[in-house]
This record gives structure tokens, C-alpha cells and sequence, in this order.
């Protein structure tokens, strides 16, 4: 999930913004054209935080030329693909799978097996905008295999949950889970909460979906307390919501009335009346029934 900047850490980005400008100026004249393609990816890279995407292209661009005038191609790759990232931010999936592709080709013969995988799963990102999710997978399942190589996690975790994500939409609950359940202790021992809250959530919900509603709880109670802290009142919602299913299923009738009556002050400040409504009436109809 991306967030726009907060006004401090805007302040932040505008005044690195500002010393990297700065830098790059007498270095426009004395460094070698690799150092200043460097140095403009940087400001795009500053840019893309501030989702400032016109002049991150603009940056990009001239990053591109500059190592390509050096022949270097570990900088072109990484030029290439803020561009291909750039198109997807303005919804231009097909520019952006074209631009990522050459990144992708050019990690490889780069030798940098990270860049490649994360450039193949960019490309997986944009297919599945375009409504492509079995050419998405497979994009995502050569990225982790590239990524197994190395010891990044973190990522192997991320790209766990986007291929159980597109089994779930197909109905796949059990591969789904599996995956699940190997991307979640990659993401205990990770840094991103609400990376863990959705694998927990996702887990849950596969759980949940397989009728195993025992297994499904603690993880949704996981979720609930991860979206609790990271302020996710949509995400904590919708945790909360399979929670009190998974509740009612097990005839847990005192928690799962907690979790629904919780859900109405949620619902409420996300300004969801049609949710409010439907709690209150499952909850109405746990009283008539005395439970």
C-alpha cells in the first residue's frame, strides 16, 4: 500500500531534493556521464516519493541518455525501469511492461539477479491491471525464483502473498494457503507491519474459505491487532468482519457479536452507512435469537 508523504517527511524529501540539485550541478561539468546519470536517478527516485511522476520521468529520461553515452548498463537498466514505473503510475500498463522488459534484459546481462526479479515483477503488477492474472502469475513465479537466489525475504514474502492473491480470485483456496503459509514467518522476521497484517489476513481468510475456522482465528486476531496499530480502519474492518464470521461458524456467538459490534464505529468513520446497516442487522438477529 502506497501512502502519500506525510508533511514533515515532505519537508524532508524537498530538502534532499534540494541538496542533491545542489550536488549535481558542478558534477554536471566535472563527473564522467555514469556519476551524473547516478546522480539524476537519485532526484527521480526523490521525485517518484513526493508521486511528483512528471519530473521523475523527466529525470529518468535524462539519466537513460547519460548512461547510455557511457555504455553502462546496470544504470541504463535501473533508468529504464523507473520509466516503466513512471508509465504504470499514469496507468500506461503497456508502455510500462515494454520499458521493464529491456530493464529486465539488462539486469540479466548485468549479472544483478535482484534487479531482474524485481523488474519481472513489476511486469507482473502491470499484467494484472490489464486484467491478465494467469500471465501475471507467471511473471511472479520467475521472479521468485530469481529471488530464492538471494536473501531478500522480505520480497520472496511479498511476491508469496501477490501469487496466493490471484489463486484466491480464482477460487484456489488450498494452493493459496500454502502460499500464505509461507510468506508469513518470512514476514515475522521482516520490518513492514501491515505487510504481516495482510499475510495474517490472507491466511485467515484462505483458512476461512477451506471451512477450517478454528485454523482462520488467531490469524485473523493477528490482523486485527496489526491494522489496530498501524491506523488501517478499512483493512481492520474487513479483518474484523471474517473474524466474526469465523466466530459465528464455530458458534461462538459472545465473540463473534464483540467483533460485529466493534465494526459498527469503524464502518462508521469510513462513512460506509450500507455496512453500519447490515451489522446491525446481523446483531439484531443475535438478539432475537438470544445469543
Amino acid at each position: 500500500m502506497h501512502h502519500p508523504p506525510e508533511d514533515t517527511q515532505r519537508t524532508h524529501i524537498l530538502d534532499a531534493i534540494q541538496k542533491q540539485k545542489n550536488a549535481l550541478a558542478p558534477l554536471r561539468i566535472t563527473g564522467s556521464p555514469t556519476e551524473v546519470g547516478q546522480g539524476l536517478v537519485n532526484l527521480a527516485e526523490l521525485h517518484g516519493l513526493l508521486e511528483d511522476h512528471a519530473a521523475s520521468r523527466q529525470f529518468y529520461e535524462e539519466a537513460l541518455e547519460k548512461f547510455q553515452e557511457a555504455k553502462y548498463k546496470p544504470g541504463q537498466a535501473q533508468a529504464l525501469m523507473g520509466l516503466g514505473v513512471v508509465k504504470a503510475n499514469f496507468e500506461d500498463h503497456r508502455g510500462a511492461i515494454e520499458q521493464i522488459a529491456r530493464a529486465a534484459m539488462l539486469f540479466n546481462e548485468s549479472k544483478d539477479r535482484e534487479g531482474e526479479a524485481l523488474a519481472r515483477a513489476c511486469i507482473g503488477e502491470s499484467l494484472r491491471s490489464l486484467g491478465q492474472p494467469e500471465a501475471a502469475e507467471e511473471k511472479y513465479q520467475e521472479a521468485l525464483i530469481l529471488l530464492r537466489q538471494t536473501r531478500n525475504t522480505e520480497r520472496v514474502a511479498r511476491l508469496l502473498i501477490d501469487i496466493g492473491d490471484i489463486r484466491m480470485e480464482k477460487g484456489d483456496y488450498e494452493p493459496a494457503r500454502k502460499r500464505f503459509l509461507e510468506a508469513v514467518p518470512l514476514l515475522e522476521q521482516g520490518e513492514d507491519p501491515e505487510a504481516l497484517a495482510l499475510g495474517h489476513l490472507l491466511l485467515g481468510e484462505s483458512e476461512g474459505l477451506l471451512g477450517n475456522h478454528e485454523g482462520a482465528r488467531p490469524h485473523l486476531l493477528r490482523a486485527v491487532e496489526l491494522y489496530q496499530e498501524v491506523h488501517d480502519h478499512a483493512y481492520e474492518a474487513r479483518a474484523r468482519w471474517d473474524l466474526g464470521l469465523s466466530c459465528y461458524y464455530q458458534q461462538d456467538f459472545a465473540a463473534a457479536r464483540k467483533q460485529f459490534e466493534t465494526l459498527i464505529p469503524l464502518y462508521g468513520d469510513l462513512g460506509q452507512t450500507g455496512e453500519v446497516a447490515k451489522v446491525q442487522n446481523i446483531l439484531a438477529h443475535f438478539t432475537a435469537r438470544g445469543v
